[in-house]
């Protein structure tokens, strides 16, 4: 049984990979510290109730800027890094967290990588490291306009420099607005849809024109899974659903999705907040196999189904 070290494995996307990791008949070593930056550490806490009921995972609650982490990633087949603070608002006020958690810790991981001989790091990286306008493939050039894209972008370039005389390999998924079951309590589509089940207010930064390419967590699993044991070296690929929306329009399938509507207000937008996304997918199709499958419409509705669940 290959075993897998999984960091953040009790975050939105760390969680539903753990899942299906194991599924697939994996062994997994779960490592998360809880972080409550964005949202109560509660959730990740009963994530973690889940995960632990499973066979075949184990876990440690570390930090990855400041613990010792060989003792879990030792004797791991592939470590898949999905630790950091993630969302742009808040990096310009809690800089210093960010660049330890996406930086610092980055490098201890990576570093560890290399001292117990993993054969491949899977780095989950973001669309923001392009910039205001994440459109196009890989070779657009990065432009981060807030400190997470920067910091994101820096732990991209770590990869490159630290296994430049290593045989440690390492692919990097750049992931657009993921969303599904479970989704943080920050983000918007959660804000959307538990606003409108409750009757309140939606709060917009913007005009609501800004585009967005939504990617179905499901999707991005998949995605992350066929990363593993990739024999192409040094890759970065765009994960995205490939289909663009206004945030009006995603509000608009969100009071489809839950049959009822509510009024809309309009803030200011905060710094850092990208204009448009669209990220070209096709690398991925064709050397990961990648194949977003769930519409917008499927995915919001599953997303509906969950809200509140992971509060519990």
């Amino acid at each position: 049984m290959l075993k897998i070290t999984l960091t953040g494995a009790c975050g939105f996307i760390g969680s539903h990979l753990a899942k299906q990791l194991i599924a697939d008949g994996f062994y997994i070593q779960g490592v998360d510290n809880f972080d409550d930056n964005l949202y109560s550490r509660s959730v990740k806490e009963n994530r973690l109730k889940e995960l632990v009921e499973l066979d075949n995972f184990h876990f440690e609650n570390l930090d990855i800027s400041k613990d010792q982490l060989d003792s879990v990633i030792e004797g791991s087949d592939y470590v898949i890094n999905e630790a950091a603070i993630p969302g742009q608002v808040l990096s310009w006020r809690l800089f210093e967290q960010y660049v330890s958690a996406n930086i610092i810790g980055a490098k201890r991981v990576i570093d560890s990588c290399i001292r117990n001989n993993v054969k491949q790091i899977v780095q989950a990286s973001t669309s923001s490291v392009y910039g205001k306008f994440a459109v196009g493939d890989e070779t657009k050039p990065t432009n981060p306009i807030s400190p997470y894209g920067v910091t994101k972008l820096a732990a991209e370039n770590l990869l490159f420099a630290l296994t430049d005389n290593s045989d440690l390999n390492f692919t990097i998924l750049r992931y657009f607005s993921v969303y599904g079951p479970g989704q943080r309590p920050d983000m918007a589509i959660q804000k959307f849809l538990t606003a409108i089940k409750k009757g309140e207010p939606i709060y917009v930064t913007g005009d609501g024109s800004q585009k967005r390419d939504l990617t179905y967590v499901g999707d991005v699993v998949a995605a992350t899974i066929s990363a593993l044991g990739l024999n192409d070296k040094k890759q970065i690929f765009n994960i995205s659903g490939g289909v663009q929306y206004t945030l009006n329009q995603i509000i608009e399938k969100c009071f489809t999705v839950l049959q009822k509507q509510t009024s809309i207000n309009y803030l200011e937008r905060p710094l850092g907040d990208q204009e448009e996304t669209f990220g070209d997918n096709s690398k991925a199709k064709k050397i990961l196999n990648f194949n977003p499958k769930v519409s917008l419409e499927a995915g919001l509705l599953n997303q509906s189904k969950f809200l509140g669940y992971f509060d519990l």
